[in-house]
């Protein structure tokens, strides 16, 4: 790679540009053919795949009807799986869920208007920072101040990028 400084001209400039826009190129380039030799490797190991995993779900569909009738048998009252064959094979319990038949906003209202029932509800505060940013142009901006509440402009970022219009060199 070689020393690059600072343009010293537009002139300087516009070669870098040039040169950038070519590096984009190639990147892009290459970029692209990665992706397309990854997605031929995928769609080939996918192809591979297939039948091995049908078998297996076959497999694993047979073992789950044959241990709903053996394997409280084979673990006993205190156990859920066991090891078989170089696999462990059993049952685990998911953890419970909540169901409401319903409509979930009625049983909300409802428990909203039980003293009792105050535990099972949540109440959630937050910022409407939209509105605290047109607040700061209000009547209630100096309040909003003392608050700490302040406008940070958005930050300056330089860019460079290549583009695909006349007057641009690409050598690709």
């Amino acid at each position: 790679m070689a020393i690059i400084r600072k343009p010293r001209s537009t002139g300087e400039a516009q070669r870098l540009c040039e040169r950038y826009g070519e590096l984009d190129g190639s990147i892009s380039a290459m970029e692209e053919a990665r992706d397309v030799a990854i997605a031929k490797a995928n769609a080939m190991v996918d192809a591979d795949l297939a039948p091995l995993l049908k078998e297996r779900e076959a497999i694993e569909e047979k073992l789950a009807a044959w241990w709903d009738e053996a394997g409280d048998a084979l673990t006993g009252p205190k156990r859920k799986s066991i090891e078989l064959g170089g696999c462990v094979i059993g049952t685990r319990q998911g953890r419970p869920k909540l169901y409401i038949s319903g409509d979930e906003r009625d049983v909300r209202d409802v428990l909203n208007g039980l003293r009792w029932a105050k535990p099972f509800l949540r109440v959630t505060t937050s910022l409407d920072k939209a509105a605290l940013m047109r607040g700061l142009d209000g009547k209630h901006a100096k309040a909003l101040v003392e608050l700490g509440v302040t406008r940070a402009e958005g930050e300056r970022t330089f860019y460079v990028q290549r583009t695909e219009q006349g007057g641009t060199q690409a050598k690709i």
